[in-house]
């Protein structure tokens, strides 16, 4: 029996032994494992600021290249720019009543390559603006109305800057520099104020093209007049007043193709009759304007009458008191009295 209870003994000692040696190991691996999972933290810590410090470089970078980008246009050479036209520095004032005045100023400018005499366009002719006016808001109606105009040849000066300086980037030279000629005349009678307005582009390898417009402004009202608010029968004095026109050609000499016709105080009939005239339905528009093309006559009853065909002006003077039927009381008191 005591050699069983030894053997017990001797087992259970060699338990408890293996027991501490066990013990023993895990508190070792324990140690290690926290280690490792010490280690692993640290690693995922370490990666994800390593993640997150490219975007931030990232970031920075792409702010630097937006930065430096901004003032690189202005180290690329500009076209040389062209000149300031007409500034009114030397100006024509003209005194068409006691309250108002408009100002008239011829002027040219021309566009060369850079650095060369090589002429690519040419805009010249003369320029019109109300400067004063009893009405400020009539001023400004009227030249709201001759601005656009000139803005509009302006932008054809411009356009065919553009294409001339294209034609001599890509061949070197240009078949004809471009001219832009623009032109404003005015009537007045001291009370109606009448501008008709040109501009002709010609040069390079197109046809001429000439633009027309006309305007007539009440100097008093500003209001904007035409046949409608001037006469009781639009259609009927629009067809006086061609045949009227035609009539009055027959008996002028022929003037240069690129000036307007008519207004010739002076003719005869042998030159009238080598004249071949327009008739009365060969005119594009017909347009009337209260007073001659000088201010001599001003505060009576002649008034100036234009017809264009394609793109050429005629032009008469006419007495309205033979054309009184027409004409309303408004009328009237714009073209007569």
């Amino acid at each position: 029996m005591m050699r069983i209870e030894g053997n017990k003994l001797v087992a259970l000692l060699i338990s408890a032994g293996m027991a501490t040696t066990f013990l023993a190991a895990c508190s070792i691996n324990t140690d290690k494992l926290g280690e490792g999972i010490s280690e692993l933290g640290n690693a995922f810590t370490t990666e994800s600021e390593t993640t997150e410090a490219p975007t931030e470089l990232t970031t920075t970078t792409v702010t630097e290249e937006t930065t430096e980008a901004v003032p690189t246009p202005s180290a690329t050479p500009s076209p040389t720019p062209l000149p300031q036209r007409v500034d009114y520095s030397n100006y024509t004032d003209i005194d068409l009543n006691d309250t108002f005045t408009v100002s008239s100023e011829a002027f040219s400018e021309s566009s060369y390559v850079d650095n060369t005499e090589i002429l690519l366009a040419k805009f010249e002719g003369n320029r019109f603006v109300v400067t004063k006016a009893a009405n400020e808001n009539v001023m400004n109606s009227i030249n709201l109305i001759i601005n656009g105009f000139y803005n509009e040849a302006a932008g054809a000066y411009n356009r065919v800057y553009s294409k001339a300086k294209a034609e001599y980037d890509l061949k070197g030279s240009i078949e004809a520099p471009y001219d832009v000629l623009v032109d404003f005349r005015y009537t007045t009678n001291g009370r109606a104020l009448s501008v008709l307005m040109v501009y002709e582009v010609s040069g390079g390898e197109a046809d001429k093209t000439t633009v027309i417009d006309f305007a007539s402004f009440d100097m008093i009202s500003g209001q904007y007049i035409t046949f409608n608010s001037v006469c009781k029968d639009p259609k009927g004095l629009e067809n006086a007043l061609r045949s009227g026109l035609a009539n009055s050609l027959k008996i002028q000499p022929k003037a240069s193709e690129t000036e307007i016709v008519g207004d010739t105080p002076e003719t005869t009939a042998e030159t009238a009759a080598a004249v071949n005239t327009p008739e009365a339905d060969d005119f594009d528009a017909v347009y009337l304007a209260p007073g001659p093309a000088t201010t001599d006559a001003a505060r009576n009853s002649f008034a100036t009458l234009y017809g264009v065909i394609d793109g050429k002006v005629y032009s008469a003077v006419i007495d309205m008191n033979a054309y009184a039927n027409f004409l309303n009381r408004y009328g009237a008191s714009l073209f007569i009295a």
